[in-house]
């Protein structure tokens, strides 16, 4: 395998079509963004950020972990490298959500500040506060794959409390899955905050009306939390967020993952999905978790437009951790000493 270095001084050559490869004008706009990198200061109207590592790449762009030369104190920035061949941006959905999270009346602690954004030639960023690990990776992190069900109970609750702010300002989330979550830095580590909007929509219409479902809309999200109307090609409402976030939950319990977390196939996942309404096997086996099963029960009974009663949930997990003696004052797993 080249090394860093030979990778950095090499020369990066297109070998397709140019013509006819639809791949090339991806293939460039990666060379300008990473280009990007190399300049290890960016400058906006506000300030100018020192980047200082990478934290991750996705299918648009990049996160950094940079340094605000005016404060000295270090940030997250988003960068959307610009695609010609798409009409809408992640980032610009992403900033319009915590823009209307700023002007509400009521405590939304789970969503990350926004601090700065700017618009270049070749991409777009934000500016935010960091996070810590995502849920994804802190459950890995166990011996078990799974957290204790004091921690499981707490966070599915935070969890939820975001989803229910979110639908406060008239978004849905669409991409509901332990990795869009995390956990805070340092003393704001038993805080979950909700991550990434880029596939969120607006679910209101310019008079103020909730927007007509439309007939058919295409796959969006991720194949195991998917709601049902996700694989039937049905709009998705505030309901199917909470689906979402069922199976999410119901993971984290089981040792060995959701019945249908191997499969492949998102026609098998929704069969399966399907069957687990009517088998209580699949998603909460334990007696312990018998009530959790009338979730989905519940939901199937809303339709697009119904609001979910949140309190539903939030009182039927404190219930169920009252009758089996599940501690929710315990500190999370990953402050233990043992963890």
């Amino acid at each position: 395998m080249p090394s860093k270095d030979s990778i950095k001084n090499s020369t990066l050559v297109y070998v397709g079509d140019f013509n006819s490869d639809i791949n090339v004008v991806s293939f460039f706009l990666f060379i300008k963004i990473k280009s990007f990198i190399k300049k290890r200061v960016v400058q906006t109207k506000k300030s100018s950020y020192v980047i200082e590592t990478l934290l991750g790449e996705g299918g648009y762009g990049s996160v950094y972990c940079v340094l605000n030369t005016k404060n000295n104190c270090r940030y997250a920035m988003k960068v959307e490298k610009k695609n010609p061949k798409k009409k809408s941006l992640k980032l610009k959905m992403e900033v319009k959500v915590l823009k209307d999270l700023e002007s509400v009346n009521f405590s939304h602690s789970h969503f990350l500040k926004m601090y700065d954004r700017c618009k270049k030639k070749d991409y777009y960023l934000i500016v935010m506060d960091l996070v810590g690990k995502n849920l994804l990776d802190l459950r890995n992190r166990s011996l078990q794959k799974i957290f204790s069900d004091s921690t499981n109970f707490k966070v599915s609750i935070q969890c939820l409390e975001a989803l229910e702010d979110l639908h406060k300002i008239n978004y849905i989330h669409r991409d509901i899955k332990p990795a869009n979550f995390a956990i805070g830095r340092e003393q704001k580590n038993e805080i979950i905050y909700i991550l990434d909007f880029g596939l969120a929509r607006y679910i209101l219409n310019q008079k103020g009306e909730l927007k007509t479902p439309r007939e058919k809309c295409k796959f969006k999200g991720t194949i195991r939390y998917a709601p049902l109307a996700t694989h039937k090609g049905l709009d998705n409402g505030r309901k199917d967020d909470i689906e979402a976030w069922v199976y999410m939950f119901a993971e984290s319990l089981l040792p060995f993952g959701l019945y249908w977390g191997r499969t492949k196939s998102i026609n098998d996942v929704c069969e399966m999905k399907i069957r687990s309404r009517k088998e209580k096997k699949y998603l909460f086996p334990n007696d312990n978790c018998q009530k959790f099963n009338q979730f989905l029960i519940y939901l199937d009974t809303l339709t697009y437009a119904d609001k979910v009663d949140y309190n539903y949930f939030y009182e039927t997990i404190k219930e169920e951790a009252k009758n089996n003696n599940v501690d929710l004052t315990q500190p999370y797993d990953w402050n233990k000493q043992s963890y």
